[in-house]
């Protein structure tokens, strides 16, 4: 029997309500981490339920069409405006990494004692947010949510971040405001087209024109790749990253970039279906140039939060080059690896921003310049750095090795040989993460270092979690990618 509670809905409301609850009682930062954690575990469950029930035959819900636990009703009729949430692969997968990113980083938190409660009810607020952004089958709702996640993150910046927090948080916003033009623009370009912000319909219906569709495609590609980010719309990334708090960091780089490459494949890939190949090869040189230059520009940085920004440019132009490559040649493969490489990048870039404010909370700094011989002070911070280092590198059997290597073997079925321009980037990354994990972990201990304390429990619990993951997905990958491809394959 099929499971007929409204699933979606729940997992958008329990985190609302939840934020409100946890602002307005009157608790110390214990109780309030207590119940934060409580909350984000239910809509947690429940997105787990909804990933099983797409991925599984275990867990059967209602479905119609290719969406699952589709939930509608009028909203503002006169405009075809509707309350349209449903998942298919694709979004299912995206809704469960927030909701498991959101419970980490509450846990790993847990010793944030300013404005704890104001810190907290973000959180959460930020993963009703995101969360919409996944579910929405409404444009207008779609926007809705994608415009109201800006303000959770920008007051995490400004008001948790450090010392240059205000200009952080300022250059984020008008960035992404400036992105979100561009979105709001499309959106409106779909309805006087197609007479709708159903979701659904455009999919089904293509309402646009040829020459309109190319036009309106390089405005969504610019659009939703500077949240991505690609470049040259990255810069207010690093600045972001290295000033905001570690669970805004968290957040930002494992699930809010995942904003922009989810648009890219829902609007570009599904409503421009008839777009010329040019459009498709811009995408593509914008990847391969975002790969290697977030490479390169990685082996400069000293701050381990920036060295990490820059990186998560760089596999993020991977979803890129995979989403040419299905755009020009067809691949299945490549297109289903670049929405592999979303969930993988989430779980890792995760990982590795905690292990980066942890070493900066616990050392004093995050200068890899300024580290040096810490892993048997240390062994549990240099553990999981080099776990996590290793994943985001491509070592076999993590998670990361089974997205990049999906999308260059398809990436390499339409462009051949010219596949040994975006390996660069690889051969570089595996540098610049070796090169600092040598030097910040091994070798002499540099006696400079005033203060080390190793990782404490809840550092612990969220980095074993995400370290188990890297595993389970990299040795058994089919868990997802069966879905993921077939959904693809679906596509056409």
């Amino acid at each position: 029997m099929a499971l007929d509670f409204h699933i979606i809905s729940l997992i958008l409301l329990i985190p609302a309500i939840g934020s409100v609850i946890v602002y307005l009682l009157p608790l110390k930062n214990t109780g309030t981490k207590i119940v934060t954690t409580a909350i984000s575990l239910i809509p947690l469950i429940l997105s787990f339920i909804l990933l099983l029930g797409v991925i599984s035959p275990y867990v059967e819900l209602g479905q119609t069409g290719d969406f699952y636990a589709l939930e509608s009703a009028d909203w503002i009729p006169q405009f075809d405006i509707h309350y349209t949430v449903g998942v298919d692969a694709l979004s299912a997968i995206l809704v469960f990494l927030a909701t498991l990113l959101v419970t980490l980083a509450i846990v790993f938190s847990w010793n944030e004692r300013h404005r704890h409660r104001e810190f907290n009810a973000l959180l959460l607020f930020m993963e009703v947010t995101i969360v919409g952004v996944f579910v929405s089958l409404d444009n207008f709702l779609f926007f809705l949510f994608w415009e109201a996640g800006l303000v959770p993150m920008y007051f995490m910046i400004a008001v948790w971040g450090g010392p240059n927090k205000r200009y952080a948080a300022i250059k984020f916003f008008l960035y992404t405001q400036a992105a979100s033009l561009l979105v709001l623009a499309g959106i409106f370009a779909f309805y006087f087209y197609g007479g709708t912000f159903s979701m659904i319909t455009l999919m089904e219906t293509n309402p646009m024109a040829a020459s309109a569709q190319n036009l309106l495609f390089v405005a969504l590609l610019f659009g939703f790749g500077t949240k991505l980010p690609m470049v040259p719309v990255h810069t207010w990334l690093p600045d972001a990253h290295v000033e905001a708090p570690t669970a805004g960091s968290v957040l930002l780089a494992g699930v809010m970039l995942k904003l922009g490459g989810y648009g890219l494949i829902r609007f570009n890939v599904q409503m421009l279906p008839d777009v010329a190949d040019w459009a498709f090869i811009l995408v593509g040189v914008i990847g391969v140039f975002s790969m290697v230059y977030g490479a390169f520009v990685c082996l400069a940085q000293d701050d381990l939060k920036r060295m990490i920004a820059f990186s998560s440019i760089s596999h993020m132009g991977i979803v890129m080059l995979g989403i040419s490559a299905w755009g020009i040649g067809g691949s299945e493969w490549a297109l289903a690896g670049a929405i592999f490489q979303m969930f993988a990048h989430g779980l890792i870039s995760a990982a590795l921003f905690m292990i980066a404010g942890s070493i900066g909370h616990n050392v004093g700094t995050r200068n890899i310049s300024e580290l040096g011989g810490i892993a048997p002070k240390a062994p549990r911070t240099s553990g999981f750095m080099m776990v996590a280092f290793l994943a985001s590198l491509g070592l076999p059997g993590l998670v990361g090795f089974v997205a990049e290597f999906t999308v260059f073997i398809g990436t390499y079925e339409v462009f051949g040989w010219w596949i040994f321009i975006p390996i660069i980037s690889v051969v570089v990354t595996a540098a610049y993460y070796l090169f600092a994990m040598q030097r910040a972990i091994f070798g002499p201990f540099n006696e400079k270092i005033k203060k080390l304390h190793d990782m404490k429990w809840f550092e612990v619990a969220p980095l074993s979690v995400l370290s188990i993951l890297f595993a389970v997905f990299g040795i058994l990958p089919f868990l997802l990618m069966n879905s993921i491809y077939n959904w693809v394959v679906a596509l056409g």
